[in-house]
């Protein structure tokens, strides 16, 4: 395997600068040779001035973040869309006219048969080149776009002004001295013959993220081509300091045994989707990620881990100077935070190394924690919603019910006070209070519904009483 990569994606609550610049030690020394950068709205481009997330880093951060890469032998791709997932700039009045479907079309992909969305491609892409003189590969994504989008201006096949903006871009990037990624699932999808299209020796990038098409996957290494494979080794939406990571580790086994049986496969991409979309809520991290960075770097430089158990062990040793527990690790974070607390808080606090990753996961254990206590407070409540509104629930009732309400707003600013230091150690200000917005602030509003509710069914049993 010749490039071992994981996706840094900035969609994410990042780290702050000088923050990731350790963590591109840690990824270095686990076995990663590239790290994938998706920018979106954390480049300051010159072209979309103005609209940039106010955590976007500085040119000279991005400098320096490229000159550590290269000390560590780390290849950074940027990856700059072509197609679609540009909700961060056609969301804003300034580009809607470059929408697919006109101006009141969807934000999700732009007009292929407007020459402006080209032009303005092509400058992003001419300022990463600049700002990145080392590149020697850049990813154009192209993923999952539309192909039934009603638009006046695209009268020509939909596929076809696909598979010609997309070769356009490729041949773009090309006549620069670079290769080009890309990823394969629109051509998967609505015909693999249209490989043949793109200029010759454009990497398409195959993703699969639960079990794997085995038989596509035979097909793409009987064309002769080189192409990449690509796992998920973070993509968790309910769960914030780990998620499930069996199914992470069943993906990443799949793409190992794929590694050994096809030579053409000579590169991989472990993903980290921070969300979906630039206006979706923040799922994941880069550094929460590590253990599956570690997962991954061992079976792509030394094949397919077959224990497990054996493999945790020796990463908590190895990675933190403390023994991890399999089951702790796997289920705890994920399915009972509570039953996390414990452990992360003694790797918070004696781990003799990367006690930056231990006070990440202690943090974000302790988000699921407050979560997991409004969401089983709010179930409660709902089960007792008919009661409630028909004054039928006594007062020593409500007023159990009105403390836990008073408790779960109080617990909850307490614990995100007591986390912020933490977490803003590693995380913009800005950012972490994006994420603790998006994560908390309708479920309080839903908090404090209930205490309205359970007041007025407090009042409506005395009136109940009088009537007796």
């Amino acid at each position: 395997m010749e490039t071992k990569t994981v996706h840094f994606d900035m969609k994410a609550m990042i780290p702050k600068p000088d923050y990731a610049l350790t963590l591109v030690d840690e990824i270095a020394d686990e076995g990663i040779n590239a790290i994938l950068v998706e920018f979106e709205d954390k480049f300051p481009f010159d072209v979309t001035a103005g609209i940039h997330h106010p955590c976007a880093w500085t040119k000279e951060e991005f400098r320096r973040f490229a000159e550590k890469c290269k000390a560590r032998n780390v290849e950074l791709i940027p990856l700059l869309q072509s197609v679609g997932h540009l909700d961060y700039l056609l969301k804003y009045p300034k580009f809607r006219e470059l929408r697919d479907g006109g101006p009141e079309g969807s934000s999700y992909q732009w007009c292929l048969a407007d020459e402006a969305s080209f032009e303005l491609w092509r400058t992003m892409a001419d300022e990463l080149l600049a700002a990145f003189p080392d590149t020697k590969i850049f990813h154009i994504g192209a993923d999952e776009c539309r192909m039934n989008v009603p638009c006046e201006r695209c009268g020509a096949n939909r596929l076809d002004l696909y598979v010609e903006r997309v070769a356009r871009c490729c041949r773009y990037i090309q006549e620069k001295g670079v290769k080009v990624l890309l990823w394969d699932d629109v051509f998967r999808k609505h015909g693999e013959e249209k490989f043949a299209q793109l200029p010759q020796g454009v990497i398409p990038c195959v993703w699969m993220y639960g079990t794997l098409d085995t038989e596509y996957i035979g097909r793409m290494a009987a064309r002769g081509l080189e192409f990449w494979g690509s796992s998920s080794i973070q993509g968790e939406r309910f769960y914030h300091a780990m998620g499930p990571q069996e199914p992470r580790m069943d993906n990443v086994d799949a793409w190992g045994e794929m590694n050994e049986r096809y030579p053409q496969i000579t590169g991989h991409i472990g993903t980290i989707w921070g969300r979906n979309q630039c206006q979706s809520p923040y799922k994941c991290n880069l550094p929460q990620s590590l253990f599956m960075v570690s997962y991954l770097a061992e079976t792509l430089n030394r094949g397919v881990i077959r224990d497990r158990e054996k493999f945790i062990r020796a990463f908590g040793e190895r990675f933190f100077g403390m023994e991890l527990d399999y089951n702790a690790l796997i289920t705890s974070f994920c399915l009972n935070p509570g039953y996390a607390e414990p452990i992360v808080t003694e790797l918070k606090d004696k781990a003799p190394r990367h006690r930056d990753i231990a006070e990440i996961w202690y943090g974000l254990n302790a988000v699921d924690q407050m979560l997991f206590y409004l969401y089983s407070g709010f179930a409660n409540n709902e089960s007792l919603l008919s009661t409630f509104l028909a004054g039928m629930a006594p007062r020593e009732m409500t007023a159990a019910w009105l403390e836990n309400v008073r408790r779960s707003r109080e617990n909850t600013e307490q614990g995100l006070a007591e986390l912020r230091p933490l977490m803003t150690k590693y995380f913009p200000e800005a950012v972490w209070e994006e994420f603790t917005d998006q994560r908390f602030r309708a479920r309080l509003e839903l908090n404090e519904y209930w205490r309205h509710v359970i007041s007025a069914a407090a009042l409506k049993w005395d009136e109940n009483l009088k009537r007796l």
